[in-house]
């Protein structure tokens, strides 16, 4: 077909048609202007739920491949799982079991222990105050509270158990060595007397003394002056007691007791001293001879 001209059909239809058009586009953009000036929450609310079913669909893809994952390796984590509840209560077993060890041997905190720290802490405080007071003091303060006294050698002997090394048990085998027949000893800050109750029947003499008597062997004195004549007794023992700060009032009261070639027995831990060659010096200077010096263990000197 030939196409017509504009100017064989004319003009003004074709300006009609066009301004229809206009017309009508021009109506849709008011009535478009007029929706989105009634509910202009619209876009906001349709936003939202694009994006939370967009999440809806990240959390089911999720799940998919969770599960895909368990099928593709259950036997697997059913043997870990397995094998960590086993640890679990094999772990739990062994806990018991400690437990009731502990419980046995007496390790947990009970009553008793309590009581024990307790004792502890005053035996501390007691061992303090009779290194940095005179004999005078000590006993002066042992009258005031003899239950003190009681306390503070309870908790000694608890200590010396733990001890690799016991002095005193020492102390009785050296004595058992000697021909005991006559001898007379000064045990000097006795406690309970022991070295007295492992002679007895022995034909020795033995003169416990202590600043309190824990018992019917035991006199209670201030060592610096011991109920006995001078030049009356072979051995002189101080077994940890040189406590005070009148050391040399001690080692004078034994050199007055003592007979001639008397013995002058020492045990005393060696962090007590600064040196214990100047402390044998001292004695020296007091009228005694060293004859032995023995390490007797790590802590321990006994000077003779």
């Amino acid at each position: 077909m030939k196409r017509k001209s504009e100017a064989e059909f004319g003009s003004e239809p074709v300006r009609k048609v066009a301004k229809d058009i206009e017309g009508k586009k021009q109506k849709m953009v008011e009535s478009e202007a007029k929706r989105s000036k009634r509910r202009p929450w619209r876009n906001k609310v349709r936003k939202k739920a694009a994006k939370l079913a967009g999440k809806m669909r990240q959390m089911e893809q999720l799940v998919r491949n969770k599960n895909e994952f368990v099928e593709n390796h259950s036997p697997a984590i059913l043997s870990v799982a397995e094998n960590k509840s086993n640890e679990r209560k094999r772990l739990k077993r062994k806990a018991r079991k400690m437990k009731m060890k502990l419980l046995k041997n007496g390790h947990f905190v009970n009553e008793d222990s309590r009581l024990e720290k307790l004792k502890a802490g005053r035996f501390r405080y007691i061992n303090e105050q009779l290194y940095t007071m005179s004999s005078t003091d000590a006993m002066k303060m042992f009258q005031t509270d003899p239950d003190s006294f009681r306390i503070y050698h309870e908790s000694f002997r608890n200590q010396v158990k733990k001890w690799p090394f016991n002095p005193v048990s020492y102390i009785i085998q050296w004595l058992k060595s000697l021909d005991l027949e006559g001898l007379v000893i000064a045990d000097m800050g006795c406690g309970n007397a022991q070295i007295a109750s492992a002679l007895e029947g022995s034909n020795a003499t033995v003169y416990s003394f202590d600043l309190v008597a824990l018992n019917e062997r035991v006199t209670a004195c201030d060592m610096s002056k011991v109920p006995l004549e001078k030049k009356s007794v072979d051995i002189v023992i101080f077994c940890l007691s040189l406590m005070g700060t009148n050391l040399h009032d001690y080692i004078r009261e034994a050199n007055r007791i003592l007979k001639k070639d008397g013995i002058l027995k020492i045990i005393e831990v060696a962090s007590r001293f600064s040196s214990v060659r100047q402390f044998v010096y001292a004695l020296s200077k007091m009228g005694f001879t060293l004859e032995e010096k023995v390490c007797l263990h790590s802590l321990l000197y006994v000077a003779i």
